[in-house]
């Protein structure tokens, strides 16, 4: 269990036994609403705890793959709802007690319900692009939507999905944070981590910050292709970020806007004050290989230019020979060093002394200003 909250589990337990100490002479059973209050102090601080390290902890990554198969799917379903609705007698009590009024009743009817999906399935999930729900057969005779009429079976597809990132909560202790004055410095050239999946399952992952790029959709749609089967293969996902800079201290920056990355990202920074000359090369990765980011760095970097073919044709090389990626249960020693925020500490210990107080207070009648009689429990 994590030292902090040991350490804070004595202040509930400490607040129960002040208020049983401060009110076992005037109430009788006075252990009782102490040991309520303590436990329900407790069950606050552990839920609290909890509660902001699993937020700490939350991290979304990409996943990758292509389509395998597309369908239009016909179906039927029967929809209750009410009807022959009817006022009836309604009496409660008995004797002199006995009220009579009425109340609504209604029996229940069925309606044949008619519906139409435009599915597609892919090596990652399933998608539903639209769907029609309607009470006549007609709607078998729709046409196919644009968009579901497009889709070929080994198109790219991208989703995000959701899962627990230890080295988020507590990233300085695999990754030193660079200065302030670099973030600074580079804040300008840093971009939001590409998470924007739009038109159901595309993304965007090439990122030029400095420069305005007329062939970005031909690379993203490279590194969308590559992934295809390296995604489900290696579980990889990868970005290529080309900034307007010689200077390779970028990579430490960019790094530290992204929290590192995730864990089965390969992104490929390549620093260039004027394209495009290629001024410097970096590979931020979790991967298990060194080679791996060693030899991406030195085959890019020996380009000398960018070129987008020569690049993705590395990239992918080089993925699919020696990319190793890590998984999260490697890193599960770093929960225990995960802590809440301390104004959330502060809070939480506030509102239970707030709780301890008010406890005794009213098992005291200090509100009325009176001595109490002893009471009961």
């Amino acid at each position: 269990m994590n030292d902090t909250l040991l350490w804070m589990m004595a202040l509930p337990v400490a607040i129960g036994v002040a208020v049983w100490f401060f009110t076992k002479d005037r109430v009788q059973n006075a252990w009782m609403p102490a040991l309520v209050n303590g436990v329900v102090g407790a069950l606050i601080l552990v839920g609290v705890f909890y509660g902001s390290k699993g937020a700490a902890t939350a991290d979304t990554e990409i996943w990758n793959g292509m389509i395998t198969a597309k369908a239009r799917d016909h179906g039927t379903y029967e929809k209750p709802y009410e009807c022959r609705c009817r006022s009836v007698p309604d009496c409660t009590g008995t004797g002199k007690d006995r009220r009579c009024g009425t109340k609504r009743e209604c029996d229940t009817c069925y309606e044949t319900r008619y519906t139409v999906n435009w599915n597609c399935t892919s090596t990652i999930g399933r998608w539903t692009i639209a769907s029609e729900d309607q009470s006549s057969r007609r709607v078998y005779d729709l046409p196919n939507p644009q968009r579901w009429s497009i889709i070929q079976p080994g198109d790219p597809v991208s989703k995000t999905h959701s899962y627990t990132n230890y080295v988020q909560a507590v990233p300085e202790t695999l990754f030193k944070p660079s200065s302030e004055s670099l973030k600074a410095k580079f804040a300008a050239l840093t971009p939001a981590y590409p998470l924007n999946v739009y038109d159901f399952y595309k993304l965007d992952r090439f990122l030029t910050p400095g420069y305005s790029t007329p062939d970005a959709a031909a690379w993203n749609l490279d590194i969308s292709n590559m992934l295809r089967e390296l995604g489900p293969k290696k579980q990889v996902n990868a970005i290529v970020v080309i900034a307007k800079t010689a200077d390779p201290n970028y990579e430490y920056a960019l790094r530290d806007a992204w929290e590192g990355a995730n864990k089965n990202d390969v992104v490929l920074v390549i620093g260039s004050a004027e394209w495009p000359k290629i001024d410097f090369v970096r590979v931020i990765s979790w991967t298990k290989s060194e080679l791996f980011k060693v030899q991406l760095r030195d085959t890019i970097q020996e380009l000398g230019t960018i070129q987008r073919a020569p690049i993705m044709s590395a990239l992918q090389e080089q993925i699919g020979k020696n990319f190793e990626r890590r998984k999260m249960r490697e890193f599960e020693y770093l929960e225990t060093e995960i802590d809440p925020p301390t104004w959330l500490m502060i809070l939480v210990s506030v509102i239970l002394l707030a709780a301890g107080g008010v406890t005794w207070a009213v098992l005291t009648d200090r509100f009325t200003r009176r001595r109490p009689l002893t009471r009961k429990w």
